[in-house]
């Protein structure tokens, strides 16, 4: 039987299906007979789960877990929360489990009332702490995947990001949950980490035990299978991972026909400035400012900023860094950025639109990304552009941030490129216009599809609606990428999810895109992809899949056309 999802991390698995269960017992209301005792039982439970972060971050390689356990380590070596759940104990006279329940849930609220997507994600990363402290209260064993011994697909409910803590990833061939998206924290890590997941599924379907086969690719799960198709399955596989072994030596991106394709990454996050030298990459086509704002107390000052984007640029050795200015709001908020209560934050006061208010504040930063470009191949990328008017006043306060260290004698590139996100419809609608003003498009599918579709890509109930497939989404991409075809120094980039997936790939070469900008661990297996398509074969398919009205057949011709190309790596 094959159960259909949304595929979110690439690849193929078999495996027997494993729950993860993820109950615990009900929070105890009555009165605590000793709460000196509870206290202590509470305190335990806290410095044990500190203990098991401590140890997971001493045996992980991996950058991005690494990072998320610290998090979590962080969240509870906050001074506050042992003395905060003590009161509450005191106060009500309650259970040790209550007390940590109403302090998670109070943080947990705080985050989600942010709509935030990014603090969203934090606050799934929250009820995993909360569920951790609270299964060392009552002694419960939680999953852990050290303990596996044979090869599995992880199944829930709602998959946490907690069962990828670990480097013995080797018995996970694959994550399934029923809850959760591309863009969720634990879509975005399994595609991190190479392993194939389709959310989406109806886990009641599926039996804990049974051997089943999960297809990332394509986006299904398949269950009752029959000798033959195992033998089948286990050859598919096995190709693959002897095709996958030739990704180490993947250098460039050229089509058979010999076009040569610029694949950069995505980043923002500091401890990946040493892999840079480490994997082809061709650029840098999205570095995230806020990445250097959020998480802190006070803004960062514009010397701060400036060595950051100068250490990038300097190991980038001249390869371009698209340095886009801060995306703050919507879904990433900053304690010390007044923006306030929205009720549709996603269309509300952010990025751009906070920065032109607040001409100092955004000053600070072109200064330092001008003082950068001193020392590397750098362009400034202005993000939310919905009109002419904000690229203009955009530009004005470049221009006084360029004559300010004119004035200090500083040096700079003064004939710096400014380019603008492409993730809002009307941008895409008038690329044409817009595309005068800059140098150059990025676009950014993960919006892009949002406001064009009116779909909350953070709301599991309708994330079967997020495609990017959907025709009038490829009709906007398509326009945004034909504007610049009108001129020889110009160029359009991705920098959306969908610049990673293999459909995607076929379509954006078809349809003229030129650089591909993704997670810095997937550049090589992007670079892979377009080297086995041939341009102008691929250019006519594409012609020939625009006139198709419904995302179904859209992905099963490019489904058909990939197979035929990528072979048995897809």
């Amino acid at each position: 039987m094959k159960l259909l999802g949304i595929k979110v991390g690439n690849g193929l698995g078999l495996g027997k299906c494993l729950f993860v269960d993820t109950k615990l017992p009900n929070i105890n209301q009555g009165t605590a007979a000793d709460l000196n005792e509870e206290i202590t039982k509470v305190n335990s439970a806290i410095d044990e789960s500190v203990k098991d972060y401590e140890d997971i971050i001493a045996s992980l390689d991996d950058e991005d877990l690494k990072s998320l356990t610290e998090f979590n380590k962080n969240v509870l070596i906050s001074p506050s929360i042992k003395k905060e759940i003590e009161n509450t104990i005191n106060d009500k006279k309650c259970y040790g489990d209550l007390a940590i329940d109403i302090y998670f849930n109070n943080k947990i609220k705080q985050l989600e009332a942010l709509d935030n997507n990014y603090l969203k994600e934090r606050a799934k990363d929250v009820k995993d702490i909360r569920h951790k402290v609270l299964s060392k209260y009552y002694n419960v064993v939680e999953f852990n995947p050290d303990n596996l011994k044979e090869d599995v697909i992880l199944v829930s409910h709602e998959m946490t990001a907690n069962v990828l803590l670990t480097d013995n990833l080797q018995y996970i061939k694959g994550i399934v949950s029923e809850l959760g998206g591309k863009t969720s924290h634990i879509g975005i890590l399994t595609t991190s980490l190479g392993i194939p997941s389709v959310f989406g599924i109806d886990v009641k379907n599926l039996k804990n035990g049974e051997l089943i086969f999960i297809d990332g690719n394509k986006g299904f799960v398949e269950t009752n299978l029959e000798e033959e198709k195992i033998t089948e399955i286990k050859e598919k596989i096995a190709s693959e991972i002897e095709l996958a072994k030739e990704l180490d030596d993947v250098k460039e991106a050229r089509t058979t026909d010999g076009y040569l394709f610029e694949v950069s990454a995505n980043t923002g996050d500091l401890t990946e400035l040493e892999r840079i030298s480490e994997i082809p990459l061709d650029g840098i086509g999205l570095f995230r400012t806020e990445f250097l704002y959020l998480n802190k107390t006070t803004p960062p000052t514009e010397d701060y900023l400036f060595e950051v984007y100068k250490s990038f640029a300097t190991k980038l050795n001249g390869k371009q860094m698209i340095i886009r200015t801060l995306d703050i709001g919507g879904d990433k908020k900053c304690p010390y950025i007044e923006i306030g209560d929205e009720a549709n934050p996603f269309l509300g006061y952010r990025a751009i639109r906070y920065c032109l208010d607040h001409k100092d504040f955004f000053k600070t930063s072109l200064k330092a990304i001008l003082r950068a470009s001193a020392f590397g191949n750098i362009a400034i990328m202005y993000p939310m552009i919905s009109s002419i008017e904000e690229i203009r006043k955009a530009n004005l306060i470049l221009e006084e941030a360029k004559q300010e260290l004119k004035n200090d004698n500083i040096n700079f590139n003064e004939n710096i490129k400014v380019g603008v996100m492409v993730e809002i419809p009307a941008v895409a609608a008038m690329a044409d216009m817009i595309i005068e003003e800059v140098d150059f498009f990025s676009i950014g599918t993960n919006d892009l599809v949002q406001y064009s579709t009116a779909v909350d890509r953070g709301n599991t109930k309708i994330s079967k609606l997020y495609q990017w497939f959907n025709p009038g989404v490829i009709r906007l991409i398509k326009n945004s990428i034909d504007a610049t075809k009108k001129y020889d120094n110009k160029f359009v980039g991705m920098c959306g999810e969908m610049a990673a997936d293999p459909l995607g790939i076929v379509l954006l070469v078809g349809l003229g895109l030129d650089e591909f900008s993704v997670n810095i661990n997937t550049v090589k297996r992007v670079k892979k992809y377009i080297s086995m398509l041939n341009k102008k074969e691929t250019e006519d398919f594409v012609k020939s899949l625009l006139d198709f009205k419904t995302v179904k057949e859209i992905e099963e011709r490019l489904s058909k056309f990939a197979e035929e190309k990528y072979g048995k790596f897809y």
